[in-house]
């Protein structure tokens, strides 16, 4: 590949020629002789620029030539005119600058993107059109169908279909039948593409039953037979459920709840039938303010497994009693004391100040830990267990705006309540940025900077004058200075553990706020310098890194990313040192949008690969077929002797060969969905476990491991194969292993520092939690983002989308890894000198990751189950949050993430299901939405309160604010990753605002100053909320809670109470949403501006009244849910983890 960048230095002029081609590939050769306005030139071969050619100042133009992916068609669009649509259109190209441009139909594909949406007389959604939205230019429909009373019973599957411009279809649901019965390749055929909804036949028009598509999945009318979620609705009876309540020590649960004092849910899921009678089911009691009371499930129909929630009177989650201490568990208590072995053993305690603010908890397997709050309610200190037996206090402070800038360790020897009296003392409350010493903040906030024993991280937001930034220097080209960075995160610098070393990192933004330069010192003594690029779109094309340490010479790795005419990636190329350009992988997808080939290693320029892979599906969209020549797998979900219709798969059929399947293995499960038999060919597992879930008996090939000997959920003692004893320090961490005769000491966040013993090893971690170095004996490695060097300095590995790059003395060989669909390593191979692919490693594993190595090369792939480093002096996995022993199946560490899986032990791994599920870094197993505090975008938003009260006009006043980057992944499903945009603020006039305005003004109509009433978590720089759908101005929505309730804690919101936001308290809010945002289509058809009283506004890219969110939050919210809805551990359930706080301001003028 061969890339120029020009800029206004270079001074030509003329016509640029065919920009505007509606051919389906790349121009091989392109000649120009006129600059109008492109940000990118490309042909495969060559670029002429005559004389004349002439590019502003303060443009560029990136011009390429080689590798080419376009493909594209000419743009098509004839909506309906006889309905009621809304037509979206997103340029992919910046000079079209009018709607009339865009409908000239002189564009293609991979330059205007339309979508469009038909409505009923009612305003409901009838039709969703992507118009040639599939990767062969097919129209991408999905109708929308009710029943009599209005209800959406059917949610259909979209279909691709030859496209006529986005015309309305009134045969949609006979498009859609033909489609799926001779379906085009990867998608699987039925004759029921649709999941079927059952409602209860009352006015509530609850939810009784859900199919889902493929005809194994279909409700059975009059029946319960169906492979589907069921869903019943009740009342407690007399002995269900106990009544448990707070007492001076601990609690009591003595007596039981009346009859019809709690709502009962009781939920199956799609392998229940009626024979199984309680089995199986999930039970859940809420009472009257919607805190959940209890969940039960059901083992057997006489087994059952609670969990219990008891709150004190002011509705504060006090205990957690998870199975363990209940009916059937090792202790079935009636009342507790703290001071009791089984409190400290197995159950979850919280204590709260008088402001409700959480300040003391515990984790079973863990002591307690403290909390102290400043008198903004922001978490400025926290110690654990291991942090008090040092006097240790890991501190926290904010700016102006509440953003974490400084952390690090404060020593002190007080007590909580104490330290609480001396920080509500303190009168600064946050850092101010300053011009002189060596932190860049005046360090007048708690702890003064004289008590400060060590830094760990520093973050410098909004400009560049912050100490030590002229190490790289500041913006320049086209990076944006202080004055378009606001809210924006520009530095940063972080501690290497066991060091006063703070290495630094600056990050430069272009004018849209995106990342287009990181330089970053490494602990090597060099630096890393990435440079980003992106199309108009505002997809990354191109990544160029810049790699040195001290001593050795610069290592330049640049990837480029191709995308189709939507925005699906479909290849990734690298060079490294200008060697000739690899593409890494080529995808192609089925018409539908999942990835149906992969092809890997390239030479020329995408001619020919190295191999293929080939993906299929099921009905449900569930990978059922994994085929390359050198790994070959099938997975059944509802065949064979086991069937399983939940998502669990049955069976596993693998080779080593195309169309070669002469391995298997056979899975059975319990009712809980945990794996209790994995059985194939010399790889046989056979599990039990107590009601926590802990394992406690192992056989594997025939010879029985008993787990003899727990205190709580801590294992102390194995007999059988490993003969081994264990012991833990106060934070829960494993510290003593007898069987391997070590012991091992942990750093503040709870990872392995030195082990000694049979193995003596070290890790050197950064303040963030990156692993820097591991030297055990004479071996040492050094990690620098993806980089590894061994112990002289030289570069041994690099790490790719699709396996790792060896060097070899400056040559640099790919090596690429086929995978399960677990993400294991299967098979490692390479093109060899003599131009032929040649296997290096063959991997194969147990149910729960103990490696059976089938072929080993010499140079050994590391990266193994899961995808995860194997540490070789341990037999243990390196997930990133903690590690992982294969052996035993158990985690070392107490899950950082405990809280979210109380019923479960936090050593349990994913679940006990670990065919169905992966844990891509050591802490949670369901989809999770995190909401960022990273800005993408901005949108128009209504402003609450008082905004047009009284005013002549009764305008409303608007403004504009910032949208955040959402991700959404599922550690059930690594192939699944979502982004969208997401508002995250709420402006509010107060009636005193609205009324010094109304001074001022007279008649109201002027200027008046509102208040950000955005939800802000209380507790803590970050927070995590379960989401439930429902439905908001006719549209899908999620809404966030907490322990069962939708009252969630939040920071001061007496603006919002003050402007009579619906909801509001001052330390809490009801209510919060994730719903629609910035422009959307109401149910009567009128387009507004989103209005939000603290909620988070999903919008869509370049959002505008012609370009609203309707489409967007339904895809967004449906996906979600559908993707939760497939988990077969907790169904439905998400996880909405919202990120640091808002950087939009505090308050703001707007006008009506």
């Amino acid at each position: 590949m061969r890339r120029y960048l020009y800029s206004p230095a270079l001074i030509f002029c003329a016509l640029f020629l065919g920009i505007h081609s509606s051919k389906g590939q790349m121009p091989k050769d392109t000649t120009l002789n006129a600059y109008t306005n492109q940000t990118e030139i490309k042909a495969v071969r060559s670029i002429t620029l005559l004389p004349g050619f002439t590019i502003p100042a303060g443009k560029t133009v990136r011009i390429f030539t080689g590798i080419n992916f376009d493909n594209w068609v000419a743009l098509s669009s004839k909506p309906s005119t006889d309905q009621n649509y809304i037509l979206a259109r997103v340029f992919r190209r910046p000079d079209i600058k009018t709607d009339a441009a865009a409908s000239s139909n002189s564009y293609n594909t991979a330059e205007v993107n339309q979508s469009i949406q038909y409505f009923d007389g009612l305003g409901r959604p009838m039709q969703t059109v992507i118009i040639q939205g599939s990767p062969g230019f097919a129209d991408v429909v999905q109708p929308v169908t009710y029943d009599a009373f209005g209800r959406e019973d059917k949610k259909y599957q979209p279909y691709a279909i030859t496209s006529n411009g986005g015309a309305y279809r009134s045969d949609a649901l006979t498009g859609l039948t033909a489609f799926y019965a001779t379906p085009t390749a990867g998608i699987a055929a039925t004759g029921y593409p649709y999941g079927q909804t059952v409602f209860e036949p009352s006015p509530l028009n609850r939810v009784v039953e859900q199919g889902a598509p493929g005809a194994d999945w279909q409700p059975v009318s009059g029946s319960n037979t169906g492979h589907t979620q069921k869903i019943e609705y009740g009342t407690n009876a007399a002995d269900d459920v106990k009544l448990w309540t707070i007492t001076t020590t601990g609690a009591s649960g003595t007596t039981n709840y009346g009859v019809g004092k709690l709502y009962k849910t009781t939920s199956k899921d799609e392998n229940w039938k009626a024979a199984d009678l309680k089995a199986g089911s999930t039970d859940e009691y809420k009472n009257f303010d919607g805190l959940v009371i209890l969940k039960r499930v059901w083992e057997t129909d006489t087994k059952s497994l609670s969990t219990y929630y008891v709150y004190d009177d002011l509705g504060n989650l006090r205990y957690v009693l998870p199975p363990a201490v209940n009916e059937n568990g090792q202790s079935n208590i009636s009342s507790f004391a703290e001071s009791d072995d089984v409190f400290k053993q197995f159950i979850y305690g919280y204590h709260y100040d008088g402001r409700r603010r959480l300040v003391e908890k515990q984790v079973p397997g863990k002591d307690w830990e403290y909390l102290v709050y400043n008198s903004l309610d922001q978490v400025v200190l926290t110690q654990d267990a291991n942090g008090g037996a040092a006097k240790q206090w890991i501190f926290t402070k904010y700016d102006a705006l509440g953003r974490v800038v400084i952390s690090g360790l404060y020593t002190k020897d007080i007590k909580r309540a104490a330290l609480q009296d001396l920080v509500t003392a303190q009168k600064v409350l946050w850092e101010n940025r300053i011009a002189s010493g060596d932190i860049g903040y005046d360090n007048l906030s708690f702890p003064l900077a004289s008590d400060i024993s060590s830094y760990y991280v520093i973050n410098y937001y909004d400009d560049y004058s912050f100490p030590l930034v002229g190490t790289f220097g500041q913006p320049s080209g086209n990076q944006m200075g202080a004055e378009r960075t606001k809210s924006l995160m520009t530095g940063t610098r972080i501690t290497t553990l066991g060091t006063s070393n703070m290495l630094l990192s600056v990050y430069y933004y272009d004018g849209e706020g995106r990342l287009v330069q990181t330089k970053r010192e490494n602990h090597l003594g060099g630096t890393d310098i990435v440079d980003n690029a992106y199309n108009f779109a505002g997809e990354l094309t191109e990544s160029t890194r810049n790699h040195t340490i001290k001593g050795q010479a610069a290592t330049v790795i640049a990837n480029r990313y191709f995308y189709d005419h939507i925005g699906r990636k479909i290849a990734t190329s690298e060079s490294i040192n200008g060697q000739p350009e690899i593409v890494l992988n080529k995808l192609d997808y089925t018409e539908t949008g999942q990835v149906v080939t992969k092809q890997l290693h390239s030479t020329d320029n995408g001619g020919s690969y190295l191999q293929t892979i080939t993906y299929g599906y099921n009905e449900r969209g569930w990978l059922n077929k994994s085929a390359s020549d050198l790994f070959n797998m099938q997975l059944k979900y509802n065949e064979g002797d086991k069937p399983q219709w939940n998502g669990n798969i049955s069976k596993q059929l693998w080779g080593r060969a195309k169309d070669n399947l002469d391995n298997n293995f056979i899975y059975s499960y319990d009712k809980l969905n945990r794996l209790t038999d994995a059985t194939s060919t010399n790889l046989a597992e056979i599990i039990s476990y107590d009601v926590n879930g802990n394992i406690k008996t192992l056989t594997r090939n025939g010879l029985l491991n008993t787990y003899s000997g727990y205190t709580g959920n801590q294992l102390t003692k194995i007999t059988g194969f490993t003969n081994s004893a264990y012991g833990y320090d106060a934070n829960g961490n494993l510290n003593n292993d007898s069987e391997k005769n070590i012991k091992l000491t942990y750093n503040y966040l709870n990872l392995p520092q030195t082990i000694t013993g049979s193995q003596n090893l070290s890790y050197t971690y950064d303040a963030a939690g990156n692993k820097l170095k591991k030297t055990g004996g004479s071996v040492t490695t050094d990690y620098i983002g993806g980089i590894q060097h061994k112990g002289d300095g030289t570069i041994d590995i690099i790490t790719t989308e699709e396996g790792l790059v060896r060097n070899n003395g400056g040559i640099y060989s790919y090596e690429y890894t086929l995978t399960d669909h677990l993400g294991n390593n299967r098979a490692t191979f390479y093109k060899n000198p003599s131009a032929s692919i040649e296997v290096l490693q063959k991997d194969d594993y147990f149910a729960f990751g103990l490696r059976k190595a089938v072929l080993t090369a010499s140079n050994d792939n590391k990266y193994l189950y899961n995808g995860k480093e194997l540490q070789d002096e341990l037999g243990q996995y390196d997930y990133g949050a903690r590690f992982y022993d294969p052996v035993i199946g158990r985690w070392t560490s107490v899950d950082p993430l405990a809280e979210k899986s109380r019923r479960f032990s936090p050593y349990t791994y994913v679940e006990n299901n670990p065919i169905r599920n992966i844990d891509p870094d050591g802490m949670a197993t369901y989809p999770i939405i995190t909401i960022t505090n990273q800005v993408i975008g901005r949108t128009k938003q209504t402003v609450a309160g008082y905004s047009s009260r009284y005013s002549n006009n009764s305008k409303v006043a608007t403004t504009t604010i910032n949208v955040y980057r959402a991700v959404v992944t599922d550690t059930e499903d690594a192939s699944f990753h979502m982004e969208f945009g997401v508002t995250r603020a709420g402006y509010a006039v107060t009636k005193s605002d609205y009324s010094n305005a109304y001074k001022e003004n007279g008649n109201g109509d002027g200027p008046r100053t509102a208040t950000n009433v955005g939800f802000v978590p209380a507790v803590g720089s970050s927070k995590t909320y379960d989401a439930e759908p429902v439905q908001v101005a006719g549209l899908p929505a999620l809404k966030l809670t907490q322990n069962g309730s939708d009252k969630l804690p939040s920071a001061d919101r007496s603006a919002a109470v003050e402007a009579e936001v619906p909801g509001a308290h001052t330390n809490y809010v009801t209510g919060e949403e994730m719903h629609v945002g910035g422009y959307y289509v109401t149910p009567n058809g009128n387009t507004n501006v989103a209005m939000a009283y603290g909620c988070f506004g999903v919008v869509n890219p370049n959002n505008s009244s012609s370009n609203p969110s309707n489409s967007t939050v339904t895809s967004v919210v449906n996906s979600i849910v559908n993707q939760a809805n497939n988990s077969q551990t907790d169904p439905g359930k998400i996880q909405v983890v919202v990120q640091g706080t808002s950087s939009d301001p505090t308050r703001k003028t707007v006008t009506p």
